[in-house]
């Protein structure tokens, strides 16, 4: 077992989810936290920024995938990938290891660890260096979950960003896309360099970490990539688009 990685959930039964979707809606229930939680594979991106609302407050015990029973706190990144992946179609399989008491991912779309690598997660692009059940969220916090190295550097695209959405929505006509690189001691700078494909188009980001795009029609994927990098996804909405949540 690598003992480097911090966190458990599991393996998802989907593959690589690059066709845009729908966004989904928060919750309006005010005992509610809204919360996204987006997946980055080996190689592609396997989901793509979803809306989860997690309970603010208590707790609830769920089992792994041994049928061990747990008690986590609602709010947990364990509880909102149960959630997020139940609620996605995804199968999670996951195990609970008392002598840290921390889960540990077994695998997720059949990808698991491999030497050095294997199931990470950053909340809001940073790393918390916690276990998923003992790291809580708050209203807008994103979650990504990805396949790598536990110190890995992400990318983060930092705009364009409308609210705490789990996409962006764009006016037409020319557009920025900023992209920012954090490390494991959270450290932010522009990402020179990178591969940044939106809907049919590709562009690099230069020395301040942006590139600009033309508005393509309705909802389309932004992707983001980097070489040693972990990459970004978003889905990025032209506003007045029936496909987005938006007016």
């Amino acid at each position: 077992m690598n003992r480097t990685v911090t966190l458990a959930v599991v393996g998802i039964s989907l593959g690589a989810i690059l066709a845009p979707t729908a966004w989904g809606e928060a919750s309006n229930d005010p005992a509610d936290a809204n919360t996204v939680i987006s997946i980055e594979g080996r190689s592609a991106n396997m989901l793509l920024p979803h809306w989860v609302a997690v309970r603010k407050t208590g707790t609830r015990t769920v089992r792994d995938s041994g049928g061990q029973r747990v008690k986590i706190t609602d709010r947990s990144v364990l509880s909102q990938a149960l959630l997020g992946t139940s609620e996605n179609k995804v199968t999670m399989k996951w195990s609970w290891y008392e002598e840290f008491g921390a889960p540990w991912i077994t695998s997720i779309g059949g990808q698991g660890p491999k030497g050095a690598q294997g199931w990470n997660f950053r909340v809001n692009s940073l790393y918390l260096a916690r276990a998923a059940n003992k790291v809580n969220l708050g209203v807008g916090d994103r979650v990504t979950w990805y396949w790598g190295k536990e110190f890995a550097t992400v990318l983060e695209i930092a705009a364009p960003v409308l609210g705490i959405a789990p996409g962006a929505s764009i006016y037409a006509g020319p557009f920025t896309v900023k992209v920012n690189e954090v490390t494991s001691k959270n450290v932010r700078t522009p990402s020179a360099g990178a591969t940044v494909t939106y809907g049919t188009a590709t562009g690099t980001t230069g020395a301040d970490g942006s590139a600009t795009f033309t508005t393509q029609p309705g909802l389309n994927i932004l992707r983001v990539t980097k070489a040693g990098r972990i990459p970004a996804t978003k889905q990025v909405c032209t506003i007045g688009a029936p496909e987005c949540n938006v007016s």
